[in-house]
Formats: structure tokens, sequence, C-alpha cells
């Protein structure tokens, strides 16, 4: 799982700060691929810090590479099955933390939405130490049609009553701080971050939308209803009505692939729909290496990281105007910005192709990208939160 695993641009631990080890548990499904941005963010962060132990949910692991401990532990589908993975992480996250007190290291425990929101409290109960939340949705802001009308409420209250009773906050997006604010919550923006690889430009052998009658699109992420690729299907199916050499790549697994199957299917879409399953980082950069556009299909989100890495491939960009996305977008000219629904996506992609962002425009917003949203700046601003938080 972790071979090939690099900790570019990670610093030692500064001698005149005190050791801190983090706990962080998380109940999000990690697929299986031998990178991932998370192993190195954290890998980048115990080099910071001290110590990471990383308790997440996935197929079954356990590895060290030096500071860093992950703990994959599989959590099965279903309520039942989802708290059992809760109780089990949290007795694990006890052990690892007691650890780290008796070598004498101050300890925080952080939680990612939704499971490892409970497994961290619990933690921090029983062992006394600081609780860091993390909120990476725009979850205050939760559409129905995705969740459902009570399982949306459950999520809603949840991420109110655990951040109000965190020590700190984290979230990714404005559109969360803001909401959280309005319930008196305070939270650190701390957005989403790039991988220094995509600090490398793409070796490309030609450039975006190079020729626009046979357009190459490309969307990357889970396959779950919140990522709306139910409604970027039939906008697709609409598009080769007039630009029949239109092709779409989707690079991502989840709950709703056989059902997303048959729906390209039934849209006459075979042949022009490629499912490619779960891929690693340099798997995607040769993705977004030969597409001409890419597109966020999705009906909810904080500040996805995706938007980040084909910004940063200096790729234009069709996306949907919900959570953190408009307010990170405003300013960049290769984006652009619809409504979640397959009408305004489709009708999205035809004003890209009809003009293009000019090489000039795709080369800035490459540049912007990196300055705010670079590895280092951002896991510098992580730990910088992370000791705030600590006692």
């Amino acid at each position: 799982m972790t071979a090939g695993l690099q900790t570019t641009g990670s610093v030692a631990v500064d001698p005149t700060q005190s050791r801190i080890t983090v706990v962080t548990l998380s109940g999000s499904r990690q697929a299986d691929v031998k990178d991932s941005a998370d192993f190195r963010t954290w890998a980048a962060l115990a080099s910071r810090l001290g110590a990471a132990e990383c308790i997440w949910a996935g197929p079954d692991l356990e590895c060290r590479r030096e500071a860093l401990h992950v703990l994959r532990r599989p959590r099965g589908p279903g309520v039942l099955r989802s708290l059992v993975w809760a109780a089990g992480s949290a007795r694990h996250g006890v052990r690892l933390a007691r650890a780290a007190l008796r070598r004498g290291d101050s300890v925080v425990i952080n939680g990612g939405e939704p499971w490892g929101w409970p497994s961290a409290w619990l933690v921090a109960r029983a062992t006394r130490c600081p609780l860091l939340i993390d909120v990476h949705g725009d979850l205050l802001a939760l559409p129905v049609a995705v969740f459902g009308r009570w399982r949306r409420i459950v999520l809603q209250r949840a991420a109110v009553s655990f951040t109000r009773h965190a020590d700190g906050c984290r979230v990714v997006a404005r559109s969360m701080q803001d909401g959280l604010a309005r319930r008196g919550i305070p939270s650190a923006l701390v957005p989403s971050r790039l991988l220094p690889v995509w600090e490398e430009p793409l070796q490309r052998n030609s450039p975006p939308l190079a020729d626009p009658k046979a357009p190459q699109l490309l969307t990357v992420g889970r396959l779950h209803p919140s990522k709306g690729l139910d409604l970027l299907l039939p906008a697709m199916a609409e598009l080769v009505q007039t630009l029949p050499s239109a092709r779409l790549r989707i690079v991502g697994d989840g709950p709703l692939r056989a059902r997303l199957t048959e729906q390209a299917a039934q849209l006459g879409l075979a042949g022009r729909v490629d499912f490619l399953g779960a891929r690693g980082v340099d798997d995607i950069r040769a993705e977004l290496a030969r597409a001409d556009l890419f597109v966020i299909s999705s009906r909810d989100e904080g500040l996805p990281r995706t938007l980040l890495e084909a910004t940063a491939a200096a790729l234009p960009v069709v996306a949907t105007k919900v959570g953190g996305i408009p307010a990170a977008a405003a300013r960049w000219k290769s984006v652009t910005l619809v409504a979640p629904d397959s009408a305004s996506i489709a009708n999205g992609v035809r004003r890209v192709l009809a003009s293009p962002p000019s090489d000039e425009q795709l080369l800035a917003v490459r540049g912007d990208v990196l300055a705010h949203y670079g590895f280092d700046v951002n896991i510098d601003a992580v730990a910088a939160l992370i000791r705030s938080v600590a006692r």
C-alpha cells in the first residue's frame, strides 16, 4: 500500500517546541491504492510535530513509516457496522494516545467526518486530551436529494454538536466557516492542499481542446450521490448529440458504480464513457495529461482537492456552484461555474468549447493555485493549528 511513499517537503521537529503526537480517526473509506494524499499529508505532519497515529477505514493494513503509523480497519455498510467500527477504533485510539502520554508527548485527538467524530470524542474523553474536529464538507448546506431528510438532519446536528464541544475546529471552505459562525462556533479555515507532485508541469502531447469537436472529458471522485455523476451522464448524453466524438473518463469507485454503469448504458453512452475505478496519483496525472476538460458535477462539496489538481494541471474546468467552490474559483478565468443540474453542466461544457481559456489564463490560474494551496504552506498551517489546540 505505501510502496513509494514520499514525504517531499517534510521538515524535522523543531527542538525548541514540545513533541506532539496526533491521534487521528477517520471513517471515510480509503481506496486500496499504492499511494494517497492522506498518507503523504500525515507523514509530513508527523515529521513536523513528532508523531501521527492514523486510524482509518478501508482495506486491512498496518504499517509504520518513521513517525507515521497507519492502522486501517474495514468499515462495513450501514449504521450498525459503522458504530462497531467507531467503537473498535476508539479502543485502538485510547491505547495509542495513552502510550504517547507515557512517552511524555503532548497528545491531540483529531476526528474526521462523520464516523471519526464519535471515535475521536470517545478517545478524548477517556484520555482527557484536547479534541480537534475536521469538517471537510459543507455539511450545513447538504441537499436533501443526496442524503435524505433524516440523515441530513443527523449529519448537521452532529456537525454542530461535535464542533461546539471540541477544543478546536478546522474547516476547508469559507461557506462552512460562515455557517458555523452563525451558530456561534469559531473555526479555523485551513483549505485543502496540493501534493508536491503537482508543482511539476504535466507533459502533454497536445494542448487542451486542440480539437474542440472531439473533447476528452475527465472527472475524478468517489461514485457517491454527492458527486452528482448521475447528473453528468445525462449531460454527456446531451453533448454527444452534436459532438459524437466526445468522450468521458471517470476515475473513482464507490457504492453507485453498478447503477451508474447501467445508467450510462441506458443513455446510449456505451463506448463513450469509461469507468476506470480508483487510481493513484501518477495515474490521475496521466489522465489529466490526456484530458481536454475537467468536470466537477457535485451536489455538495467543501473545497474539492480535484478542483485544485485540475487547475494546477492547467486544464479548463466546469464545476458546479456548491460549497466552497465559488469562493475559491471566483477569480480563476479557467473555471466555468454552473448550477448542479444536467442541462447547466452541458451548457457549461459548450461555453468552454466555444470560447476556451487562453494558455496565458490557464498558466496564471495554475500559478495562483500553487501559491495559495501549496503543500508546505498548508501543512504548516495545519501543524500550527494542532499546536494551538495542544495543552
